[in-house]
């Protein structure tokens, strides 16, 4: 496994401000062809990081290093690329998924020689940023995975995440996107509700929350409180304003992508009982795209089943989805480099 940073430069956004000296993350898995054809692009999603695909890559793995090199860029704002923590530049502006997609083409391209990709895939976030790469860039892109996503935030998502952002802005150290000191009681505050949107209920009412270790529903909300505790509140709150800018066209005379711009073969993984990126949702972006296919996780992990690695039941799943998609690829994907 291989990380490091791209230089982006002065980026102008899709708001009209500039993110200044800005640096994507990656990290890469596998060994890149003689012609660069076999790059599996997974991008981060919410709260992860560039690390966080890890048991899902591997010789033999759901993403097979024995054939594909795997390349997982971090998202603007989330503390390894360019972000509230770490940015000089003054005031960290509004960023959106088509920013992250522009810097990510830009690195494909720049360092590493990759023009076209069989396959985007990824996780909530994640998924929503393959969807706008097949948008975006449909001559580069033959195949979108997105699990447990949608390509708009949609009504009832923007809700939760209104709710998530007046948590931590209500700090009373908060200002312009930053904060004073760590607001520790807030973050606490978002952790504890944040998980009881990402499970389903049947999860909680089972105790689902033993599979993982925690015996108690106590000690479950405590993991979230100090999970959350380890990152950034401002890089929380950068991304999570990222997330909540998401969208597409559903609808005549929308100055912003179109979803049957996509030319790409698209399977869907929606969760059954997700709260926020809601199967019915997910069907209805389906129908606007032309090929697009809808295979339901019907587990009682919630959001969460599409969680990397996370739930046994829901990997099966997941790997027969990746399988399926680069069936019809050839198992000649050129000389390996080295």
């Amino acid at each position: 496994m291989q990380s490091g940073y791209f230089s982006c430069g002065d980026v102008r956004l899709a708001s009209g401000q500039t993110l200044h000296d800005t640096r994507l993350a990656w990290r890469m898995w596998g060994t890149l062809s003689d012609r660069a054809n076999n790059c599996i692009l997974v991008p981060a999603y919410y709260g992860g990081s560039t690390g966080s695909y890890a048991p899902l890559i591997g010789p033999g793995n759901v993403f097979d290093t024995d054939r594909y090199c795997v390349i997982t860029p971090g998202l603007l704002g989330a503390g390894e690329s360019t972000s509230p923590s770490t940015y000089g530049g003054g005031v960290f502006p509004l960023v959106d998924m088509r920013d992250n997609v522009r810097c990510q083409r830009r690195m494909l391209r720049e360092q590493f020689g990759v023009e076209n990709l069989p396959l985007v895939a990824g996780w909530s976030l994640g998924g929503m940023q393959a969807l706008y790469w097949a948008a975006m860039y449909p001559q580069a892109v033959s195949r979108v995975l997105a699990t447990c996503a949608t390509a708009n935030c949609w009504p009832q998502n923007k809700v939760f995440l209104e709710g998530m952002e007046s948590i931590l802005t209500a700090d009373a150290g908060y200002a312009k996107g930053g904060f004073a000191a760590p607001p520790v009681a807030s973050v606490k505050a978002f952790a504890r509700s944040y998980c009881g949107w990402a499970y389903s209920p049947d999860f909680f009412r089972t105790h689902g929350y033993r599979e993982l270790g925690y015996h108690t529903l106590e000690s479950f909300l405590n993991y979230w409180e100090e999970d959350h505790l380890e990152q950034n509140a401002a890089d929380l709150l950068a991304v999570l304003r990222t997330w909540k800018s998401s969208s597409f066209r559903h609808g005549p005379g929308d100055d912003v992508l179109d979803l049957a711009d996509i030319t790409a073969r698209v399977l869907l993984l929606p969760s059954v009982n997700d709260a926020y990126f809601i199967e019915s949702e997910v069907r209805m972006e389906a129908a606007w795209i032309a090929q697009a296919d809808v295979w339901p996780l019907v587990t009682r992990y919630g959001h969460c089943a599409g969680a990397p690695g996370r739930f046994d039941e829901a990997t099966g799943p997941l790997a027969r989805a990746v399988a399926s998609l680069l069936a019809g690829e050839s198992s000649e994907t050129g000389t390996v480099k080295g």
